[in-house]
């Protein structure tokens, strides 16, 4: 299934633009949201990698952003790159359209192919935002992308103690990276795997919401 948004996924460029947003960013935290963000010594490796995350709230992206100092680029519903005005926005923030639960192999390739550029690379393995704040199945996306680019994934929680109360504390936190020799990928092995390797993750992510949670 292709995008509708007309992509152009030949496009492996990583815009500064991104930067200009942290004033803003930091007028919200200073208005909204208190962030506090944990692990950042896991992010610190070389080459590309993939940033994998629970996904509860819109401006999830945003606080992985800017709990981050390296550039990332985001997976992104392809409805939302329909959109003219939200397409240019989105495409200077380094993200790029998935169109969900079809089988988008452009986007999946292009994921792949900017980690082995040495991108970082941040992906919701839900696919969508959970219903009820709680982290759900993983799909396989992440997986295969891990599998195709021999990548290491770094898990990462976004935990919201009281999103709807104004200067309530938003954790970020990032655990250590699952290296790909120990994802237990086999040579030409199944297709099921890259959905267990999808379920290892988001173990990892639980792991680290739970013990934001539980505090």
């Amino acid at each position: 299934m292709k995008s509708k948004s007309k992509f152009n996924f030949n496009n492996y460029k990583t815009y500064k633009h991104p930067d200009n947003f942290r004033p803003l960013i930091n007028l919200l935290f200073k208005t909204r949201y208190k962030m506090k963000v944990e692990g950042e010594e896991n992010l610190e490796r070389e080459g590309g990698f993939v940033i994998a995350s629970n996904h509860t709230y819109i401006l999830d992206p945003v606080f992985i952003f800017a709990a981050t100092k390296k550039p990332i680029h985001f997976v992104t519903k392809d409805e939302v790159f329909q959109i003219p005005v939200a397409k240019t926005i989105l495409k200077l923030s380094n993200c790029f359209p998935i169109v969900r639960g079809k089988g988008d192999l452009a986007a999946v390739n292009y994921a792949t192919e900017l980690v082995k550029r040495d991108k970082v690379l941040c992906i919701f393995p839900e696919g969508t935002r959970s219903k009820d704040g709680t982290p759900q199945k993983a799909k396989s996306g992440v997986g295969l992308i891990a599998r195709n680019a021999k990548c290491a994934v770094v898990p990462a929680a976004v935990y919201y103690v009281d999103r709807e109360k104004s200067g309530s504390e938003v954790i970020v936190k990032f655990g250590k990276a699952i290296e790909y020799e120990d994802m237990g990928f086999t040579e030409g092995g199944k297709t099921s795997e890259n959905k267990e390797v999808a379920a290892k993750i988001m173990e990892e992510i639980v792991k680290l919401w739970e013990d934001c949670r539980c505090r």
